[in-house]
């Protein structure tokens, strides 16, 4: 039946198939990541995956990205490549401090490189370059932008996997000496980064000036992290006014008891292989959240490109997110047009994979229904209302829910509330300091809700799964983040 349908699909329609097409059927798709990325980001990771030899031990052409909730973007992936990818990976870069060295020594390097290329072009003059030396230019960028990526999409792939081992490791050593009642501990101390990435550094400044920043301290601050909120090439830098409001809503971290890495060990008494392997997780904390960091200021300094390519092609800068880069590159060299309308279908939502030669499709408007139907992907009713997930900072609150799905519900956040979140990034620490808890879909201990939540003291459950699809602005519930489950309580 599947085949026959398939068969009359492909009579009625030009939609290309995708590269794993045949084995759909029996395709188990899992879910990575939910963001606000456009098209141009989301060509990235889908293309590095099946493409990047030289950096993944084990490739994937099984992936795909479809809507998610609100104007953001879902990647999934063939749940037998991800964990073949994962395990490559492990073996690869992260099963000895030889190998993580190696590792972060290319991820700085390629990460520099990157942002050098950003910044040499935002000191351009732009309005003067040709067509073909603007492509150059563009090429350039997007070659630095790959290499360093694929530490990106690397960083974020093993981070989970890291810390769930070490969590596991923490928790035999915690069962063999009877020390339950300092786990939590323990793994709060094993996951406070050791470096500070822009988030906790800007935390750590107001620290230092008490909240009181006057004007001169303020215009430092404004120029050292206005970038933050970059995301993506649609998101804009903070204003000042942004900024101002950002740091207004500071709070100071309250004390915490943080237990250096030795004492750690003589707590546990791990084995050497286990030692080393802590040791690992708790360098890779500061590995994830710094790629973000140069991804961001990259994006930020490269403005300067997007916007003068949205000049010229006569768009909003913000509709370059939504062009792939071989439509941008058609532009430069033959002066190709993309029709207004397909940037703002794409808006509201795009599919992106990859066809049987390894060539990014994008479908967009009419074609969604049919494809994700194409691609066993029709978004079902959630029948599972327990919420259960992992404690990443302790404690118990009670409040009214705020549905967080993209930055522009961050408004609605109030002092007291449950802010219920896909994820969390830095361009949501106003309002995560607002909260009373904190609960996301996504994530595990040292994600960025997690480390923000230990921080400021907020209690804070990750990888839910289903948090944002049970819960309802309004609901009532108790957050209970040392057992990891939240409950209705209306």
């Amino acid at each position: 039946i599947y085949l026959l349908l398939l068969f009359l699909d492909n009579t009625m329609t030009t939609t290309p198939q995708p590269i794993f097409g045949p084995d759909i059927p029996t395709i188990v798709w899992k879910k990575i990541y939910e963001r606000e990325y456009g098209v141009q980001y989301s060509e990235v990771a889908v293309s590095l995956l099946a493409t990047a030899r030289y950096h993944f031990p084990k490739t994937s052409v099984a992936q795909v990205v479809v809507p998610g909730q609100g104007s953001n973007t879902i990647f999934y992936i063939d749940e037998v490549a991800w964990k073949q990818l994962v395990a490559a990976l492990n073996k690869k870069y992260t099963v000895n401090t030889k190998n993580l060295q190696a590792y972060e020594k290319q991820f700085l390097l390629d990460g520099k490189n990157y942002l050098r290329a950003a910044k040499k072009i935002a000191r351009k003059n732009l309005e003067h370059f040709s067509n073909k030396k603007l492509l150059s230019l563009f090429l350039d960028h997007q070659e630095k932008r790959a290499h360093y990526s694929v530490f990106a999409w690397t960083a974020f792939i093993l981070n989970n996997y890291v810390a769930e081992r070490a969590s596991s490791i923490v928790a035999r050593y915690v069962k063999k000496y009877k020390k339950e009642a300092q786990q939590q501990t323990i793994l709060e101390s094993l996951f406070h980064p050791k470096k500070r990435a822009a988030a906790l550094d800007l935390q750590y400044k107001l620290e230092q000036y008490q909240g009181h920043v006057n004007e001169k301290q303020f215009t430092t601050l404004y120029a050292q992290f206005k970038w933050l909120a970059c995301l993506d090439i649609h998101n804009t830098a903070w204003t000042k006014e942004q900024f101002r409001e950002h740091i207004t809503s500071f709070v100071p971290a309250p004390a915490k008891t943080i237990l250096s890495c030795g004492t750690i060990m003589n707590e546990l008494q791990p084995s050497q292989r286990d030692r080393e392997y802590l040791q690992i997780a708790q360098r890779f904390v500061y590995i994830k959240d710094a790629r973000d960091d140069i991804r961001r200021e990259s994006v930020f300094y490269s403005g300067n490109l997007y916007r003068e390519l949205g000049k010229r092609m006569n768009i909003a800068v913000e509709d370059v997110s939504y062009l792939q880069e071989e439509e941008i590159i058609d532009f430069l060299t033959h002066d190709t047009q993309i029709a207004p309308e397909i940037i703002s279908q794409r808006k509201k939502g795009f599919i992106l994979y990859l066809d049987a030669k390894k060539k990014i499709i994008c479908l967009q408007g009419k074609d969604l229904p049919r494809a994700l139907t194409m691609l066993n992907l029709v978004p079902r009713v959630a029948l599972q209302q327990t919420i259960t997930g992992v404690c990443a900072s302790k404690g118990i609150a009670e409040g009214i829910v705020v549905i967080v799905r993209g930055v522009h519900d961050l408004d609605k956040v109030k002092k007291g509330n449950i802010m219920v979140a896909v994820s969390t990034h830095p361009d949501y620490v106003p309002a995560m300091r607002k909260a009373a808890a904190i609960v996301t879909d996504e994530g595990g201990i040292t994600s960025h809700a997690g480390i923000v939540a230990r921080e400021f003291g907020i209690p804070c459950i990750v990888g839910t799964t289903n948090a944002t699809k049970v819960l309802h602005d309004g609901d009532k519930v108790q957050v209970d983040a040392t057992k990891g489950t939240v409950k209705k309580l209306n």
